[in-house]
């Protein structure tokens, strides 16, 4: 085997793949000698996440519904005004800001914001969120 990709979600589940499958790995690597790298990363958000929030899920509906002083607004100007409001601006040389990028968020991040979101747009726009894939921090298969 050449490499081994595990996802924790726990510390119990996390031990348990470990005894059950990290120490074996290592173990039979380190036989050959070879140098191997160990890298231990946050999940970025998945697939399953941007469908939810992008696809026909909550900026489309918040787009759809949610007026302000007469206004509405598209998918993409929303999600400008949230990653402001709940992930921070970045300023640029002239002086503006933008939005931080969301694209870097763990799926545990991800999960927080688009709670963040669907709770401001429900309580301050007054949205009614209806047929939203389930919400997970794991989605099991990352699609």
């Amino acid at each position: 085997m050449e490499s081994l990709e595990l996802e924790l979600h726990n510390r119990q589940q996390a031990w348990a793949l470990m005894r059950s499958q990290l120490f074996p790995f290592l173990g039979a690597a380190l036989q050959g000698g070879s140098r191997w790298v160990l890298r231990v990363s946050r999940r970025k958000r998945t697939l399953r996440q941007n469908r939810r929030y992008w696809g026909n899920g909550v900026l489309k509906q918040i787009a759809e519904q949610a007026t302000v002083n007469g206004r509405m607004f598209d998918a993409q100007t929303w999600h400008e005004f949230f990653k402001r409001r709940f992930i921070g601006v970045v300023e640029l040389p002239d002086g503006s800001v933008v939005g931080k990028s969301s694209t870097g968020l763990s799926t545990a991040e991800f999960c927080r914001f688009s709670d963040e979101v669907e709770a401001y747009a429900a309580t301050e726009l007054g949205v009614v969120f209806y047929d939203l894939l389930p919400h997970s921090a794991h989605a099991e298969d990352g699609r």
